[in-house]
């Protein structure tokens, strides 16, 4: 930790929560993914950002679900939370955000391996029926479309997914809709 005491845990976040029972906290922590939601919160507002809030969020509910297939050191909320976390430890105290940060934040987010994870539903085949797309529905209602007898695979490609990555960056920048 640096002197100021503002230099977030890189690591531990993906470490097993195990907090305490008892009273106060009755098992529940702020560095659990339950809790990582209202810290992205209030880093954009650390950050003089907060007006990204709602559509961060909103972008970031797309990928809800997904964690379950990925390593747990990809999931998007937490990968989120840190790149945030990382950014308020960096800036200097008393200097308000600005768009440069914000640009720099979703750069940061476009190089996260969830960003190129790929989704598709498919038959005995093997031919994929069904490709999720972040940018037209949820993991969760991608995961609805599975039909009996379907197998879904989910990978990254070795080069990633720029389209989609500059799909999202756009997005998340007010350039394009949803």
């Amino acid at each position: 930790m640096d002197k100021s005491g503002r230099t977030p845990s890189l690591f531990s976040q993906h470490l097993p929560v195990r907090p305490s029972e008892d009273a106060p906290y009755f098992g529940r922590d702020p560095m659990d993914r339950t809790c990582a939601i209202f810290t992205i919160v209030e880093a954009l507002q650390q950050l003089d950002l907060g007006r990204h809030a709602v559509r961060l969020l909103l972008w970031l509910g797309r990928f809800e679900g997904l964690e379950k297939h990925l390593e747990e050191e990809h999931d998007p909320v937490l990968c989120v939370r840190q790149i945030l976390l990382q950014h308020v430890a960096d800036r200097p105290l008393g200097v308000p955000g600005d768009e440069k940060t914000w640009h720099s934040i979703v750069r940061a987010i476009m190089g996260q391996q969830f960003i190129h994870t790929c989704s598709d539903w498919s038959g005995p085949d093997l031919r994929p029926r069904v490709r999720w797309n972040p940018q037209r529905q949820s993991f969760l209602e991608f995961l609805a479309e599975g039909l009996p007898g379907e197998d879904m695979a989910t990978w990254s490609p070795d080069r990633g997914n720029l389209e989609l990555s500059l799909q999202c960056a756009e997005h998340l920048l007010g350039q394009r809709a949803a």
